[in-house]
């Protein structure tokens, strides 16, 4: 009897401090999930070098000055010329936010060309122009969404123009060819995406302007013709970029 009565007093003083030893228990400790920082934005900015290409076409405005020529000769041509070109682009970006801008230079091959309709005098004279090179340094300014760029542009062009005079009937003694480097200007627009890590690639139109050109015929009679000759482009390429300081995401 004895033991049963120490048995129970035993589980009454158990009972009466299972509660107190269940308070002084410290809570736990809430705890925030840690936030993963974004993943930084592609930077634009450094030196990027590229191959690009595409087609090109434009007009040419010939006017004949000088002494005058047979009845049925025209003194003015309008024709136009077309045709592909391939090349390579160097530049530098800057970035500040969303905002790109830089400097770029770019050269191309080009056979781009073509020949007047109008047959003067019936004799099968006809015109020639010809684009065997082109290059532009030009400055560009962009804003970047992501991994896209679009951005516009605009400096100075140069281009190796032939220009030629053909006098069918008359052969070639009669005829007269030139080959001059023009400098000009031009503007465009284009847009580029980050496809991979350092690789991006773009597509870009230009309007170029490559001025006035002269052809002298005959120095002692004063006859020559003018040329003045804009071209319209659109080039497609690839580009590696070298990298710079990255832009984080706000």
């Amino acid at each position: 009897m004895k033991r049963i009565f120490l048995a129970a007093a035993s589980l009454m003083v158990l009972g009466s401090l299972a509660p107190a030893g269940a308070a002084d228990l410290a809570a736990r400790p809430y705890t925030k999930a840690p936030v993963a920082a974004p993943a930084p934005l592609p930077t634009w900015a450094g030196f990027y070098l590229g191959l690009q290409g595409g087609g090109g076409w434009g007009r040419s405005d010939e006017t004949f000055l000088g002494a005058p020529n047979a009845v049925g000769f025209a003194g003015t041509q309008r024709y136009d010329f077309n045709g592909g070109f391939a090349g390579g682009v160097i530049g530098y970006n800057w970035q500040v936010d969303n905002v790109v801008f830089g400097l770029e230079g770019d050269y191309h091959w080009a056979d781009i060309n073509g020949r007047s309709s109008v047959i003067n005098a019936g004799f099968g004279d006809s015109y020639f122009t010809r684009l065997r090179g082109f290059g532009d340094i030009k400055g560009r300014l962009g804003w970047a969404a992501g991994p896209a760029l679009f951005f516009v542009s605009g400096g100075a062009t140069v281009g190796d123009l032939q220009h030629r005079y053909d006098p069918g009937l008359f052969g070639a003694a009669a005829g007269a060819s030139q080959n001059d480097w023009r400098w000009g200007w031009t503007i465009g627009a284009g847009a580029e995406y980050m496809f991979a890590q350092n690789w991006s690639a773009k597509v870009e139109y230009n309007y170029l302007d490559f001025g006035t050109s002269s052809l002298q015929y005959t120095p002692a009679a004063g006859n020559r013709s003018e040329w003045k000759d804009t071209i319209h482009t659109v080039k497609a390429g690839i580009v590696y970029h070298f990298g710079g300081p990255s832009v984080s995401r706000y």
